[in-house]
């Protein structure tokens, strides 16, 4: 899903990289533009176009850019919601079972332990690839299949079967908008624009350090670095399951905990 280097990046490295390529690309641009115009003559040099240019795609730049931010920071918060959402909904179906009280509600709350391990230990790895795991597909189906061996005889056990299985439902729900929630990222087209955009306030930036002055120069860098910095941070907040900024499985865990704590000898192995 994403470049295998990105994956072992740390935010800082991460935040750093597009600055630092861009102050680079900057030094290069600028050098071979002044050495043209040097022996060559062929530019035309006009302060106030170059100005006016810049200032124009400095602004636009950091519009897009804000607003781009926001909307991945509200994805993120977003994606957060559901985890803590479908561990609300397993917390909920556990609660349903054990209130049956059934043997076979009972082998369900267990198929629904092992799923929530399964969650945890077999799919939260593999969200960063893009896709869910097939042993929690299974570790699902297998809930499923025990709660369909209930059979409630009593109105009482009839009603508590209903909620059962809405219970069952919004688990399942639960994890679809989770895997969802992965590709919920910005798309590759996003990133190709925004460095295209990047490399042309680079060049516009290098035509006004033709005539370079002191001052010029660490203004035009500071800018750059500046746009560079939010589009580092739209990259990590944009990759939820990387990196050290990341969606956290905490609630799940949370919810795992107390089921064992519920009745550990529900669930005899970890493994």
């Amino acid at each position: 899903m994403y470049p295998s280097f990105i994956e072992k990046m740390s935010d800082l490295q991460l935040l750093l990289l597009f600055p630092i390529i861009a102050c680079l690309a900057l030094t290069l641009v600028t050098v071979a533009l002044r050495l043209a115009n040097d022996r060559l003559s062929w530019l035309d040099y006009d302060s106030d176009i170059v100005d006016t240019a810049t200032q124009n795609s400095m602004s636009g730049a950091y519009v897009v850019l804000g607003f781009v931010l926001a909307l991945v920071m509200a994805t993120a918060s977003g994606i957060d919601d559901k985890v803590s959402q479908e561990a609300q909904s397993i917390k909920s179906l556990n609660r349903m079972l054990i209130l049956d009280g059934s043997e076979p509600a009972l082998k369900a709350r267990q198929s629904l332990i092992d799923y929530t391990q399964s969650i945890l230990r077999d799919e939260w790895p593999v969200l960063r690839q893009g896709h869910g795991s097939s042993l929690t597909s299974s570790a699902l189906t297998e809930v499923f299949q025990q709660i369909d061996r209930i059979n409630p005889q009593s109105p009482e056990s009839v009603a508590v079967f209903g909620r059962i299985l809405d219970a069952a439902d919004h688990v399942a729900q639960g994890r679809n908008d989770r895997i969802m929630g992965v590709s919920a990222t910005l798309p590759a087209m996003f990133y190709t624009v925004s460095l295209l955009s990047i490399l042309g306030v680079i060049i516009i930036c290098a035509l006004r350090l033709i005539e370079a002055t002191p001052l010029r120069v660490i203004t035009l860098t500071v800018q750059l670095i500046m746009l560079t910095l939010m589009l580092g941070a739209i990259a990590i907040i944009d990759l939820p399951y990387l990196g050290d900024t990341r969606i956290s499985a905490d609630s799940l865990s949370a919810v795992y905990d107390a089921m064992l704590a519920q009745d550990p000898t529900l669930h005899t192995s970890e493994d």
